[in-house]
């Protein structure tokens, strides 16, 4: 979930900077692992994306017109606008620009408000080299904002529509008082998403969002097949650890997990965190608190097993591991959909590998069928098959693709040496903190247990990890 409130990184680590590993056969196989951890939103969760997006635009236009007094005219039909919509995409804040950015961090393509600027706009406001001056902190640090609200990068489905909403006020200031030398709105628009998603808002009901969902929750998620449920009670089995973590609040996802997983989802879990403020979760060393109902309560020293608790660290987490595999280094998996909160601190900080969950490589071209469960492995053909659901609805495929930004994984235009490598800023990280990518938690969940995937290399922009296929502009 978004969180508006900032939680400062400090470098002095609990847990030192990790290498990467390297393996020589380059494959994943789930049976090498001892515990399994499961991100909510956009994870285990499927959101129906064009109801989600919908919700979250007129939540953040409700909140801008109603807290800060914007134009009522710039809330509109969402739909009308889902080709502007694209993951990851930056906000150059004081110059009102949406970018496109490469791996190295060049301006790919760029918009002020919703005018696509072109190639000598960008050279005059961006330098020759077109080189964007925050890239190098976003890359580093991989945080959605600095300090100073310079930037701020839309990388969930939470807030992605928020840059259509950002570009909106940059038409409606341009209309109404001309280009600025330097634009504030950002903190206002900010604010805004605070005013929505601060966690207390689900309980006290107030903002646009929460209360919306809170009404009618099946009409934004999508249950999860019995194949997937059958599949997390599989890897609970020989002494392995399935816990659940995720940055969203008790009260909420216990909403959330009712929907997807059914009234009886504690079952599938050994240990239940939640608000655990990922990133800080690996780097701030916050006390896990227990939880009565949805109340946080005292600092907990030791967890227990079937407990819920909230906030944390991934020091105490390693114990509880470790104590419940018997295993002095426990070797974790994580599965989740955010590169800024998930892969990146998991497997920077913590080590964990992390199984990528991204929407986008099936919305760009590949389609799963049935027959992308099928696999020749002869150590798994005989084993049960479970039932899964890899349908997506073609308009909510229309949300995830955008023809005005092109690919989240590739520019042609920088591909100088056409050898189809991911080239964009986010490509370059997906296989840099990723062991595999996958489209839909539910095809994981329909491959047998002790199936080998091959894992993304060492490469900048390697496309081997990808699986079940390699998204169309990768081919």
């Amino acid at each position: 979930m978004f969180q508006p409130i900032k939680y400062f990184i400090t470098r002095k680590l609990i847990c030192l900077t990790a290498p990467r590993r390297h393996f020589k056969d380059m494959t994943f196989c789930l049976t090498d692992y001892d515990a399994y951890g499961f991100d909510l939103d956009h994870t285990l969760a499927k959101y129906k994306l064009t109801e989600l997006c919908r919700l979250a635009y007129e939540g953040a236009c409700e909140a801008l017109i109603n807290t800060k007094g914007y134009d009522n005219k710039l809330k509109d039909d969402i739909s009308l606008h889902k080709d502007f919509i694209c993951k990851g995409l930056f906000l150059d804040a004081d110059k009102g620009n949406i970018l496109k950015l490469s791996h190295d961090g060049k301006v790919l393509r760029a918009s002020h408000g919703t005018k696509m600027l072109t190639k000598d706009e960008l050279k005059k406001t961006y330098g020759a080299d077109l080189h964007w001056e925050h890239f190098q902190e976003a890359k580093d640090n991989v945080k959605s904002s600095d300090g100073k609200l310079k930037y701020r990068f839309f990388e969930n489905y939470f807030d992605i529509p928020s840059a259509v909403l950002c570009a909106h006020v940059v038409d409606f200031i341009d209309q109404k008082d001309g280009p600025q030398e330097k634009y504030t709105f950002w903190q206002d628009v900010y604010a805004s998403l605070g005013h929505n998603y601060i966690p207390k808002a689900f309980a006290e009901e107030t903002g646009y969002f929460f209360p919306t969902l809170k009404r009618n929750p099946e009409k934004f998620l999508q249950p999860c097949s019995d194949g997937v449920k059958q599949w997390l009670l599989e890897l609970k089995k020989q002494g392995k650890v399935v816990f659940l973590m995720t940055s969203s609040a008790h009260d909420f996802a216990t909403t959330v997990l009712k929907v997807v997983l059914g009234s009886d989802w504690q079952q599938y879990f050994d240990i239940f965190l939640f608000n655990a403020k990922k990133p800080a979760f690996f780097t701030d060393g916050n006390s896990f608190l227990g939880l009565d109902g949805h109340v946080e309560t005292t600092p907990v020293k030791e967890l227990q097993a079937k407990t819920c608790y909230s906030m944390g660290n991934h020091p105490d987490l390693m114990k509880f591991i470790s104590q419940q595999t018997q295993r002095v280094k426990p070797k974790v998996v994580y599965f989740g959909d955010s590169l800024c909160s998930d892969s990146f601190p998991a497997n920077n900080y913590a080590g964990w590998d992390v199984v990528l969950v991204l929407e986008e490589m099936e919305a760009e071209g590949y389609h799963l069928t049935p027959k992308d469960l099928e696999c020749d492995d002869t150590a798994t053909v005989k084993k049960t098959k479970r039932d899964v659901n890899l349908y997506i609805d073609p308009e909510e495929e229309s949300f995830l693709l955008s023809k005005g930004w092109g690919s989240f994984f590739y520019h042609e235009e920088e591909d100088v040496k056409h050898d189809k490598h991911m080239n964009t800023f986010w490509g370059h990280l997906i296989s840099k903190y990723n062991a595999i990518a996958v489209p839909l938690i539910e095809y994981i969940a329909g491959m047998p247990i002790d199936h080998k995937y091959k894992r993304f290399s060492d490469e900048v922009g390697s496309t081997d990890g990808f699986s079940p296929a390699k998204p169309k502009p990768l081919l």
